[in-house]
């Protein structure tokens, strides 16, 4: 048994060394790390399974076959992430540039699989130059023989990720190329991470498109991290470096349960929920022309200051993300009147719906700041008809959400605003008023707080420097909220 052991300890340590010396000091030199100090990174100290570690891909008749491809390019497995069980795949660009092969996705999807049914969220680190193309045209004609019932039609990896969609969280991570059949399943996760400068994402390299169509273009303008940052909104965060990435990673995983059927967890509270700020008597300019700065009012009131932005970079008008109030995580969706004096357009109305579902799938109380004039479709956006539909988008999202969703009217609460930033009629659980609000309920003058409440827009109105306590209070009091009922359907048709 000694001797077997050793044997098997001896191939083991072979294969862990990837695509060999050469190939490691190479993607150190790129300024990247390995898939194995990846995942080593991302769990806690010696907490990491790995699974498959024997896994070699599957014959094609091509000369690749020679090419000894340790794992078939991807490390996968589990750890402890703060204690918490987290399963993760990590393409491995030192072996074969971490291209997809046959048996590569047979060990993605058996991880991603296992993160579903135990219930534990799941995390997929990409580094990968796209679909292996001798495993794409060889012998098995890129058929994974996986059962069917565990993964659709069993033939890839992409029905897997809408499976897990509202059961687990799933995270990516792009810290190299994504290209091809390594792009589409990623996107399908609920948060993407991007590294500036090494991380591209698009259907097909710059090499492919030259030789299909004769067009020459750059990696960063069809797919690179700011692109997607700024412009297309596929990226959630962008980073300096892989350590910076998992580090995010393991912040975020913190404000999430690890399914649907769970509370986020709790976490030391470290600041007094009574706390009141002076400063928030003077947020509010004098001159209602000049921007609020919602950044500031945010971490006056939340735990510590601490505010985790999701989207920073897209959609910069409506600001999205997680904080914490009395140790609990929460989601907060506020107007940014610094950028476009905080008017909804269709990018903005997008980026809310979207991070109010993920919240709700995630049992995330919600939390919504508002100062917004109404909607703009600037230049290059739908028109207003567009606008609309994306408007629906939001309201259908608030409506359908059952968590906890309390809203802070700050300033102005001008025409359908209220709608889209949660109002009074759309389940929502308390809405509470600064004295400085505004309202205009489809004409020109805006109304009184007074009057505004005379018919019950909101239910309160609260003194600045009390919204930390009062907040804390509410969401206290929400926390044994029944469960609220919906008709029976397959599903909702959210505009789309």
């Amino acid at each position: 048994m000694k001797e077997l052991l050793s044997e098997y300890d001896a191939m083991a340590q072979r294969l862990s060394g990837s695509g060999g010396k050469a190939a490691v000091d190479k993607q150190h030199a790129a300024g990247k790390l390995t898939a194995w100090e990846r995942m080593q990174l991302l769990f806690d100290p010696g907490t990491f399974r790995e699974l498959d570690l024997l896994a070699q891909p599957f014959k094609t008749g091509f000369d690749i076959d020679k090419r000894e491809l340790p794992r078939d390019a991807v490390v996968t497995g589990y750890g402890q992430v703060d204690g918490r069980t987290v399963y993760a795949s990590s393409y491995d660009f030192t072996v074969a540039g971490g291209s997809q092969g046959s048996m590569q996705m047979m060990k993605v999807v058996k991880v991603m699989e296992q993160a579903r049914k135990e219930g534990h969220p799941y995390v997929t680190i990409i580094d990968s130059t796209g679909r292996r193309i001798q495993d794409r045209f060889g012998k098995f004609g890129y058929r994974v023989p996986i059962r069917v019932e565990d993964c659709g039609e069993g033939n890839i990896d992409m029905f897997c990720p809408p499976m897990a969609s509202g059961v687990i969280p799933q995270i990516g991570l792009m810290l190299g190329p994504c290209y091809a059949g390594t792009a589409y399943c990623p996107m399908m996760s609920d948060f993407l991470i991007f590294r500036k400068e090494l991380s591209f994402m698009s259907v097909a390299s710059p090499a492919l498109l030259k030789s299909v169509t004769s067009a020459v273009v750059t990696q960063d303008e069809i797919g690179g991290a700011e692109l997607h940052a700024t412009v297309t909104g596929s990226a959630d965060l962008l980073v300096d470096s892989d350590e910076e990435a998992i580090a995010k990673t393991r912040e975020l995983l913190g404000f999430l349960p690890s399914n649907w059927t769970q509370k986020p967890p709790v976490a030391e509270v470290k600041d007094n929920s009574n706390r009141t700020e002076e400063e928030l008597l003077s947020v509010v300019p004098e001159d209602r022309d000049q921007p609020l700065d919602m950044h500031r009012l945010i971490a006056l009131v939340v735990d510590g200051g601490e505010f985790f932005e999701i989207a920073p970079l897209w959609a910069r008008n409506l600001i999205t993300g997680f904080a914490r109030l009395d140790g609990k995580p929460v989601g907060i969706v506020a107007n940014n009147s610094i950028v476009d004096d905080g008017r909804l357009d269709a990018n903005a109305c997008d980026k809310a719906a979207h991070f109010i579902r993920t919240c709700d799938c995630f049992n995330v109380p919600l939390v919504f700041l508002v100062d917004s004039p109404g909607f703009a479709a600037p230049a290059g956006q739908p028109g207003p008809d567009g606008v609309e539909r994306h408007a629906a988008k939001p309201v259908f999202a608030i409506c359908e959400a059952t968590v906890p969703k309390v809203v802070v009217y700050v300033r102005r609460v001008l025409g359908a605003t209220r709608l889209v930033m949660g109002g009074r009629g759309m389940s929502m659980d308390s809405v509470v008023a600064w004295p400085s609000v505004r309202f205009d309920f489809g004409g020109y003058t805006m109304k009184e707080p007074l009057s505004s409440g005379a018919v019950m827009t909101f239910e309160e109105v609260i003194d600045p420097r009390q919204t930390r306590p009062v907040l804390i209070e509410r969401l206290n009091r929400l926390r044994s909220k029944l469960p609220e009922t919906r008709p029976w359907r397959k599903h909702g048709l959210i505009q789309m």
